[in-house]
């Protein structure tokens, strides 16, 4: 059985490439925005989340605060074009597996999530 990955992105075209870059080895889930997101883990497993931090609605913190509230252990990769956002103390302090920025290199992501959940 595939494992399944969660990505929650406000901008369609990104969760378009990280679906086709992802899906022969992973089950890809997308939400819209942070509030999505929560709820989306709330019902359903996943091995691990990627998500963006700036989004409409419920900021990717936020959300990553509440899933954390949730699931301890869910590893969450944060992908940001925002790349002064690594250093953010609230980042450190989120427990995140990793910090991808934008414009995403799908073959360093692709070996990131390798490195954390295997195939």
């Amino acid at each position: 059985m595939k494992k399944r990955i969660l990505v929650c992105d406000d901008e369609e075209p990104i969760r378009l490439l990280l679906n086709e870059a992802l899906k022969n080895t992973y089950e890809i889930e997308e939400a819209t925005d942070g509030r999505e997101a929560v709820k989306i883990v709330t019902r359903e497993p996943f091995d691990l989340i990627i998500i963006d931090i700036k989004m409409p609605g419920t900021h990717g913190l936020e959300a990553i605060e509440r899933i954390r509230n949730r699931n301890k252990t869910i590893p969450i990769i944060i992908c940001s074009a925002y790349r002064l956002m690594e250093d953010d103390i609230v980042v450190k302090t989120s427990d995140v597996a990793a910090f991808i920025t934008k414009p995403i290199d799908i073959k360093a992501l692709k070996t990131k999530i390798f490195e954390i959940i295997g195939e």
